[in-house]
């Protein structure tokens, strides 16, 4: 099953989100936007799993988690990856909490990789994607419109991290919670 280790969002917060895309979404180019019932912030992926690889993981989360207490984090600003000219990405960055979700997520990848699963070759760069572009493309006009957007989430509340399981389908991607481990 196709899986992934992530930080869900509120109803709330996924409803605010989702008022913005639905304003945005005539500004970008061609993508495949995220519904609101999606949005996460993703801590580490982890592709295709067995189910006799779950309880490692969730040890492995567990371990990963230790000394990590709840916390908050806040949302704000808009942003594409890998740029403006030729984005394929475009999301929302986190204004509170960056360290902690960081340290959190090199954590987790930490002692996910003594599961055989690859470390992450990447810096660690925490952000809620709201659209996939089809093609690379420039999202000038996106960006124009997003910097005229003032959102700024209150405070949330992470208190879990949750193994996700993706399940893609021609409506999209369907996530589900497979099992959560507590920040103590």
């Amino acid at each position: 099953m196709r899986s992934f280790i992530a930080i869900n969002l509120p109803a709330q917060v996924q409803s605010d989100i989702g008022a913005i895309i639905a304003r945005l979404r005539p500004a970008g180019p061609p993508a495949k936007w995220v519904p609101a019932e999606n949005l996460h912030l993703t801590l580490k992926f982890l592709d295709e799993i067995r189910e006799d690889q779950i309880d490692p993981i969730l040890k492995a989360m567990a371990s990963g988690c230790e000394g990590g207490s709840p916390f908050e984090i806040a949302l704000r600003g808009f942003g594409v990856f890998p740029n403006a000219r030729k984005a394929r990405v475009f999301w929302i960055g986190i204004d509170s909490g960056y360290e902690t979700l960081k340290a959190l997520a090199q954590s987790i990848d930490t002692q996910i990789a003594t599961l055989g699963f690859p470390r992450e070759d990447r810096p660690f760069s925490a952000h809620i994607t709201l659209a996939r572009l089809r093609e690379p493309a420039p999202a000038e006009h996106l960006m124009h419109d997003a910097v005229s957007v003032d959102y700024h989430s209150a405070s949330i509340p992470v208190a879990q991290v949750d193994l996700m399981r993706s399940v893609l389908s021609s409506q999209g991607a369907l996530y589900s919670v497979i099992a959560s481990v507590p920040l103590k």
